[in-house]
């Protein structure tokens, strides 16, 4: 579960649920909605930036997950919330039937982003 000291942060153009601000000025990080950091520490402006710009788009990039046997594979997001996030793997850039699926508590360090 999300900690209750990280602020949500809603997007002021819908009002949607773009991440969290996690910390005080001037250590502020932008977190997803499942807590993966998407840029390092700076002022509350430059977090909620990030946030507005990438908090609910990188839900669309690649991801990396570790396994729990500790194996990376390549996967999508399926879904994010702020207990859990659903993945799908893609051996091929995409998921195709019978791809696996996995679900993650939130917060995890067991999600990157793709480089």
């Amino acid at each position: 579960m999300i900690p209750s000291t990280w602020l949500p942060h809603f997007r002021g153009s819908d009002g949607e649920l773009a991440g969290y601000l996690d910390g005080t000025e001037p250590t502020v990080v932008p977190r997803t909605l499942f807590g993966y950091p998407l840029a390092a520490a700076g002022s509350t402006a430059d977090a909620v930036r990030v946030l507005d710009e990438r908090g609910l788009a990188c839900l669309g990039d690649r991801w990396v997950l570790k396994r729990e046997d500790g194996e990376p594979v390549d996967v999508v997001i399926m879904s994010a919330y702020a207990d859990r996030v659903e993945v799908v793997e893609t051996a091929y850039g995409v998921p195709v039937p019978g791809s696996p699926r996995h679900v993650v508590a939130a917060p995890t360090d067991r999600l990157i982003l793709a480089v």
